[in-house]
């Protein structure tokens, strides 16, 4: 059943939202982050429409590794095949409808339906359907296996985030991907090794994550971190030091060559730097948004994706990990320099609630931001020529991905 939005997204809104003149601009209304009507549209009609990012294939590290997720609501199966493959299933029997992966495994051999027995292989090939016709193999009134399997769920992997595509009709996942695939192509990321994960909540809209894509905030929300604003402009032109890219389904953060090295700037971690497959001194963006859902931080030495899945309209989950460049995971020799990059993401503690990591500290100003959008003037939202082009990238993108 359609969710019809038209009263969120009026002409006036998109006008606003769409003025040529960026600080004439108006941004989208409050209840586009607070409304259940909103929340079920974007489930209806944006994410299944994209690539949007579920997890990381080192979940499943090894062939007969599976997880069981859950995706706008749907069960899934996350699987490596004996072959090393990656496979995203419908996890739903094809004979009752019944869950078929409960926990996650290791080693399996196939996933067996808890309900009558059927078995699929771990690319979600139907192999087994005891008894179907009173004998062992069903061999009476086989079931035919081809058209029933597992249901496979359009899927890819791009540097270890696994995408699904739930309408199908997305380009293929690299194109979807172009102009930040090109800007990262000189990294080997296949080589890197997964050192940490973590997952967590926060109070607040998935899209405020997106709409943190500029520096403007650093200052101010990252205290500890980033300190001084003569490191985000110069303070006599004006311009900052960062240059904002966003096209098609990507946004960048790249800095300039006039931005200032600072020593003390907590990137000296003593780590080797990821490696590349050409042109190490290549500059490159470290910030990096695939839209709708999934953000890839390249560091000097760590590579920090994280995946935010909307769970409703204040409640985002977040899976974060961090890869190094290979030799440094289990080393001794470098566990100050992964726990010094730790440290700078998640605190010293490792606890949200200390807001002393760049993640935690982010995640409570947009918790604020939540709470104000109980406010009409919430729906006065501005953008800085200077600084929030991708803010009002991003709030433009989502409505157009919704047909608007």
């Amino acid at each position: 059943m359609s969710v019809n939005i038209d009263n969120l997204l009026t002409d006036d809104v998109l006008k606003g939202l769409r003025n040529p003149v960026l600080d004439d601009a108006r941004g989208l209304p409050a209840a586009i982050y607070t409304s259940e009507e909103f929340f079920a549209a974007e489930q209806e009609s944006l994410f299944p429409s994209t690539w949007m990012g579920i997890a990381f294939d080192s979940q499943v590290p090894e062939p007969g590794d599976a997880i069981p997720l859950t995706v706008l609501g749907l069960p899934m199966i996350l699987s490596r095949d004996s072959s090393g493959q990656i496979h995203v299933l419908h996890n739903v029997c094809r004979h009752r409808a019944t869950i078929v992966l409960e926990k996650p495994c290791s080693g399996q051999q196939n996933f067996k339906c808890p309900y009558h027995g059927w078995a699929y292989d771990l690319d979600g090939k139907l192999i087994a359907t005891p008894f179907w016709d009173g004998t062992p193999k069903s061999d009476r009134k086989p079931v035919k296996a081809c058209d029933n399997g597992l249901v496979q769920v359009r899927s890819g992997v791009w540097n270890h985030i696994v995408f699904v595509n739930l309408d199908g009709k997305a380009p293929e996942l690299k194109d979807y991907l172009g102009p930040m695939d090109k800007e990262l192509e000189h990294y080997d990321f296949d080589c890197l090794e997964m050192e940490h994960t973590a997952s967590w909540e926060f109070r607040a809209n998935w899209k405020l994550v997106m709409e943190n894509w500029e520096v403007y905030h650093h200052v101010w929300v990252h205290e500890g971190i980033f300190d001084r604003m003569s490191d985000e402009v110069d303070l006599d032109t004006g311009e900052p030091y960062t240059t904002m890219t966003a096209k098609t389904n990507t946004m960048m953060l790249t800095a300039t060559g006039k931005r200032p090295m600072r020593a003390d700037a907590g990137l000296d971690n003593g780590l080797p730097p990821l490696p590349t497959k050409w042109d190490p001194e290549r500059p490159t963006s470290t910030a990096n948004a695939i839209l709708p859902n999934v953000t890839a931080t390249i560091g000097r030495s760590a590579f920090a994706p994280a995946i935010y899945t909307p769970i409703g309209p204040g409640l985002t989950h977040v899976n974060m990990a961090w890869f190094f460049a290979p030799g440094v995971v289990g080393n001794s020799d470098h566990i100050k320099g992964r726990e010094a990059v730790l440290e700078r993401w998640l605190g010293k503690n490792r606890t949200l609630n200390e807001r002393t990591g760049i993640r935690s500290q982010d995640h409570r100003c947009m918790e604020l931001q939540q709470l104000a959008r109980s406010s009409p003037i919430a729906d006065d939202v501005k953008f800085s020529t200077t600084w929030e082009e991708n803010v009002r990238y991003f709030q433009d993108w989502v409505v157009r991905q919704m047909g608007r």
